[in-house]
């Protein structure tokens, strides 16, 4: 039953990561075509905003995965059973 608790953690870790950026990404997308709209210079914000939420969502992707290589490295140096790799 403990296993089956661990892989459901490490699977709904996972979404929300990729959430995270989706949402990231769409919301600044989003704030980008409504000042289109608004200020009617057709492509330029939705530009801006793709690029800045790109970069926020993949800035903060690549500080989960540290993050995440950090907790199975000290998980592994105190003898926990850490996930399994794919060959």
């Amino acid at each position: 039953m403990d296993k089956k608790k661990n892989s459901t953690r490490v699977v709904f870790g996972n979404i929300t990561i990729g959430m995270q950026l989706a949402i990231t990404i769409l919301i600044f997308v989003f704030a980008g075509y409504r000042l289109d709209l608004y200020y009617e210079k057709s492509p330029l914000f939705l530009a801006f905003g793709t690029f800045i939420g790109m970069s926020i969502g993949f800035y903060h992707l690549y500080k989960e995965l540290l993050d995440m290589g950090k907790r199975e490295k000290e998980a592994k140096e105190e003898g926990e059973v850490v996930r399994k790799k794919w060959n």
